[in-house]
């Protein structure tokens, strides 16, 4: 599963890329062909206690996501780990495009841990296709999901979506018969994985085709998941920082601890107030729960202190 730290440097922007992706990551994330190992006619399991499934949109409008990640994993996992987001975590990372356009529209690498993870990001092959039509294959991605991902079952997945159309309505039959995905029925395998994943998944919503947010695009993610966890991308060298704050508040760290965190990694006050923006909705929500759970322990105690009463009377 490899090591349990990141071992090589995060890689710095380049002066030729707007986006601020690495030199490094436009060589190394440069196959052409797709690596056997990544096609998805296989299972995945982790056995470790917080799965992470990072799902990246490959076309167009979003390629450069997949080199963003790349360059800044050691930080996101690092992170994880210095700040303890979590502990016994691994990553695995798929890669979508549109089956009806794309040689290679569902990637799938295994979960691995620390280095292990760059081995499976450099297999990926960044088509930079799709359609035009406001739609990429993200259900093929999350029935695969519900289908082929296994977890133990004590554990408590997350899956992040980033990417900036919406899904086809339902799973086609002959696509997953084409890659060996399990189906019995066309269906939307949207509440199927929201319930796998114990309500933790993520849509990281970018700008259609990079210009701006589409309010049909945006509306369609708020409605097929809760809300709150549709992620604006205001600024698309924020994305790690917005997967780490959703994992942050998701684990009942605050917002302002976030912020601070990021301030401690040297992001700038402006990245820290675009990151907030996004996150507030689900900062609200999940403070709301921890008041839920707040109000619940306490009328328990109240509980039990009457019934303790009652039993010395």
């Amino acid at each position: 599963m490899g090591g349990s730290s990141y071992d090589r440097d995060v890689y710095s922007s380049s002066s030729y890329s707007s986006w601020g992706t690495s030199s490094t990551s436009q060589a190394k994330l440069s196959s052409s062909r797709l690596d056997d190992l990544m096609k998805p006619n296989k299972r995945i399991k982790s056995t470790s206690k917080n799965p992470i499934v990072i799902v990246l949109d490959v076309t167009g409008s979003n390629i450069d996501f997949a080199r963003l990640v790349y360059d800044k994993m050691p930080m996101f996992y690092g992170t994880i780990e210095e700040k303890k987001y979590l502990e016994d975590f691994d990553i695995a990372i798929l890669a979508i495009g549109d089956y009806s356009y794309d040689s290679y529209p569902l990637q799938v690498g295994s979960f691995a841990k620390g280095i292990e993870i760059d081995s499976w990001m450099e297999k990926l092959v960044l088509e930079s296709g799709g359609g035009g039509n406001k739609r990429e294959s993200y259900e093929l991605a999350a029935h695969y999901l519900n289908e082929c991902c296994d977890f133990d079952k004590d554990a408590s997945p997350m899956v992040f979506f980033i990417g900036d159309e919406m899904a086809y309505d339902k799973v086609k039959i002959r696509e997953c018969e084409e890659y060996d995905i399990p189906v019995t029925d066309s269906y939307d395998p949207f509440p199927n994985l929201i319930k796998k994943f114990g309500n933790n998944a993520f849509f990281m919503l970018n700008k259609y085709s990079g210009r701006e947010f589409d309010d049909e695009i945006t509306a369609y993610w708020k409605k097929k998941l809760p809300a709150e966890h549709t992620i604006l991308i205001k600024e698309e060298k924020a994305i790690v920082d917005l997967m780490l704050g959703v994992i942050g508040l998701v684990n009942k760290r605050k917002l302002k601890a976030i912020e601070s965190d990021m301030l401690s990694r040297g992001q700038t006050k402006a990245r820290l107030e675009s990151v907030r923006n996004s996150l507030l909705e689900l900062s609200e929500s999940t403070a709301l729960v921890t008041m839920d759970e707040v109000n619940t322990d306490l009328q328990f105690v109240k509980t039990k202190n009457r019934n303790n009463l009652g039993k010395r009377i």
